[in-house]
């Protein structure tokens, strides 16, 4: 496959998407400097990336100074990666994954050199995409690791997600490994398994869930179950990371007092309670503060979570 028919293929797979006109609003096929690979989306340049024993992605070499500088490819820059995939052998159908700069560049940061070789004077870094059976989600690995070892949530992804380029970005969060809203793969997988697992976290076997349960200020916890003792419990799922996790008990904190309002429940009762399920809990920092506040820390398996969708 050339870059060019990289670009063919991912313009044509947009252009098929269930919303078509949605997706038609933020693409522009023209190449903004002449390169066949490149195109508009949301008004930022994306390059197609084509597939040859692997995706061979351009990176900024001046990131491992602290520089949050674009990546550039025929001496322009760009904001987007498309990597095209292809139907064939490895997956039933064609698909593309888009993701901004800021998430190749937090992936290339975390890359820990298995075989010894950092490869900081290349300016290509070859990269894998492994797709799970339903092709629906997959995992981003380099070249020099190991396959076969989905063990970090922050490398799923999901594909054909052009409708993540649309809506705003949280902070700190990067289109890529992230879904509609700013939403991780990985932390919805966990979130959907909190609800579908209440017996894990201390819940009854009756509770019944509420995903994405949404109060009168527009606040949504990420998952709220009823009919149980207590009678509702709120659960704020983080993925990993010490500082997330202390966010996570203040939201975790703020939703008890959302639900107990919402039920009608005096602020200060023992009819709503709070949890954090993480991936890893293992955090002092968060561990002080969730013990001050009465909000427990809970551990889900990874491995467990992410077989769900393989």
């Amino acid at each position: 496959m050339r870059a060019e028919e990289a670009k063919e293929l991912v313009l044509s797979l947009m252009a098929g998407s269930p919303d078509p006109g949605s997706a038609l609003g933020l693409v522009d096929p023209v190449s903004p400097d002449g390169d066949p690979a490149k195109f508009m989306i949301a008004d930022k340049v994306a390059r197609a990336i084509h597939h040859f024993d692997g995706w061979y992605a351009p990176i900024n070499r001046a990131w491992f100074s602290g520089s949050y500088d674009q990546p550039t490819i025929n001496n322009a820059p760009f904001y987007w990666y498309v990597f095209a995939v292809p139907a064939g052998r490895r997956f039933r159908a064609a698909h593309y994954v888009l993701c901004d700069y800021l998430q190749v560049r937090d992936w290339v940061l975390a890359f820990a050199a298995p075989l010894g070789k950092d490869h900081r004077d290349h300016k290509q870094w070859r990269c894998d995409l492994r797709l799970y059976p339903d092709e629906q989600t997959g995992y981003f690995r380099w070249g020099d690791e190991p396959p076969g070892r989905d063990d970090q949530p922050g490398r799923v992804f999901d594909v054909d997600n052009l409708a993540t380029a649309g809506p705003p970005v949280p902070v700190g969060q990067h289109v890529g490994g992230f879904g509609p809203g700013g939403e991780s793969a990985a932390h919805r997988m966990l979130k959907l398994y909190v609800a579908g697992h209440p017996l894990e976290f201390g819940l009854s076997a009756a509770a019944v869930a509420h995903v994405e349960y949404s109060f009168a200020t527009g606040d949504r916890v990420d998952v709220m179950f009823e009919n149980h003792l207590p009678d509702r419990t709120v659960v704020e799922v983080e993925v990993e990371g010490e500082r997330q996790l202390c966010i996570g008990v203040h939201q975790a904190i703020k939703y008890r007092s959302l639900a107990a309002a919402d039920a009608g429940f005096p602020l200060l009762t023992s009819r709503v309670r709070s949890v954090v399920v993480a991936y890893s809990v293992d955090y002092p920092r968060a561990r002080e503060l969730a013990d001050r506040y009465d909000v427990p820390l809970l551990a889900a398996d990874r491995e467990t979570v992410l077989a769900g969708a393989r």
